[in-house]
């Protein structure tokens, strides 16, 4: 027998408030703020009393599925499912083994003497690990909120650059967490990961065609070079995940979901409402034949479908439009925080002049000099040239919607800041991964995993001493 919708809500309540009553319990409570209204819970026994009544109510109405056995059961399939299987030991081994080589990096290499006077949450260097670089600017929206300093000077940067899903994430769940905001981030992150190559398997597995080719899409993507920032305190993993499930959901004609991740995805990063234009493309498969597109999907039946999918493709669109909605009232502008990006050196530069000042180094220098003098250069060099030489296969193969978005995930940053922070922007391309996973010969499929393992190994070193890795 099916359980009411209304007695699932119960049981969520009831679960959620035993989580607040045990962190109360353990930091002696939290007092936040929740749009204008403040919430002030520092009593562990009342967010008990509310779960013990949820749990009444719901058994006297409901007595099959009793909670207790809804929670066994569910961890008892999600730990058979194939799925899990698949995923779990490759998320844990790459996620908790960076964390490991940083740890061991901090202590054996340690700091170079430009980072003496950096910021530290902990005296602990364990404890502070997760505390790196843009997490400093994550934490301040999610402890302090946003700020803005009217007519302040064009390089002067402010808070307003980064987009909310992320850090109120961090805010409202650290309640959880006994407050433990920097580290309750590091689990957003790899919680969001965990279930990203969960929808990226199961995409993979019906583009692919094929289960070995699928798991190599899934490891490449977690051994990738900069797939540590989904072990930090930073947004690349809960972007992923809000990426992988508007596409996902889109591919099966799951609009309501699409759309909500979509509208999630819009609010997680500022290149998130770009995907709308990937979705769009998906929602127009029926028109394809006339001109020869690669359609992504089986089209659905009349124009009144492909209307209700377009409308759910604008949904990350409709995200990045509430946030400026909210800056607008914030600053008075709008799209003030498009501006604010200047002042972290994203200003315009045509992509020729990226490509000739490279070229025209190496060919003063020599290869050799770029390579060991611009390294973090020629690594997001050789990023962005794998991207790039992606889009042509992904299209022969997977369609012009997963094309398109490798072009305009890559172009429009690196001609508003150069290879600027490629890193970060490339770990997000899973068409790149799909592509990989279905191409890579059976017997190279070892030499490229550890490879791109090694090399992640390098990153997390550089990133978590605090080289710099921009």
């Amino acid at each position: 027998m099916k359980l009411p919708r209304w007695a699932t809500a119960l049981d969520v309540v009831a679960v959620v408030m035993a989580l607040i009553a045990i962190s109360v319990a353990i930091s002696g409570g939290f007092r936040i703020w929740i749009f204008d209204a403040r919430l002030s819970v520092t009593a562990w026994w009342r967010p008990a009393l509310f779960s013990l009544v949820a749990i009444a109510i719901r058994h006297a109405m409901v007595r099959h599925h009793p909670l207790h056995q809804r929670v066994i059961g569910g961890t008892r399939a999600w730990w058979r499912a194939a799925d899990t299987k698949v995923v779990l030991p490759i998320h844990l081994t790459s996620r908790f083994g960076v964390l490991l080589v940083g740890f061991l990096a901090v202590i054996l290499i340690g700091f170079p003497p430009e980072a003496a006077n950096r910021w530290k949450i902990y005296s602990n260097e364990l404890l502070d690990l997760p505390g790196r670089w843009d997490t400093g600017w994550y934490l301040t929206i999610a402890t302090e909120g946003y700020q803005y300093v009217p007519n302040a000077a064009s390089n002067f940067q402010q808070n307003i650059a980064f987009f909310p899903a992320y850090p109120m994430s961090m805010r409202y769940l650290s309640v959880l967490f006994g407050r433990q905001t920097l580290w309750t981030g590091v689990g957003i992150s790899i919680v969001s990961f965990y279930l990203a190559l969960v929808y990226f398997l199961r995409l993979a597995r019906e583009l692919l065609e094929d289960e070995e080719q699928s798991v190599t899409a899934v490891m490449l993507l977690a051994a990738y070079p900069f797939a540590v920032f989904f072990s930090a305190a930073y947004t690349e993993g809960l972007f992923l995940l809000t990426l992988m499930g508007a596409v996902y959901h889109f591919h099966k004609n799951q609009l309501w979901r699409a759309a909500l991740w979509g509208f999630a995805c819009g609010l997680t990063r500022p290149n998130g409402s770009l995907l709308s234009i990937v979705l769009a493309l998906m929602a127009v498969a029926p028109m394809w034949d006339a001109i020869k597109w690669r359609p992504i999907l089986p089209p659905p039946p009349g124009w009144a479908a492909i209307v209700r999918r377009i409308a759910a493709a604008g949904a990350p669109g409709y995200g990045m439009l509430l946030y400026s909605a909210f800056i607008w009232r914030l600053t008075g502008n709008p799209f003030r925080w498009t501006i604010q990006n200047v002042a972290w050196g994203r200003t315009y530069r045509s992509l020729d002049s990226l490509v000739s000042d490279r070229v025209g180094f190496i060919a003063s220098n020599g290869l050799y000099s770029y390579a060991s003098t611009q390294t973090i250069d020629a690594f997001y060099s050789l990023a962005v040239i794998l991207a790039l030489v992606a889009v042509r296969p992904v299209y022969r193969r997977f369609g012009l919607p997963f094309a398109v978005f490798i072009v305009i995930t890559i172009l429009p940053p690196m001609s508003a800041g150069g290879l600027l922070s490629m890193g970060r922007v490339t770990s997000v391309l899973f068409p790149v991964f799909l592509w990989m996973g279905g191409a890579v010969p059976a017997r190279h499929r070892a030499a490229w995993i550890v490879t791109f393992a090694l090399l992640q190994g390098f990153v997390a070193v550089m990133f978590f001493t605090w080289r710099p890795l921009f």
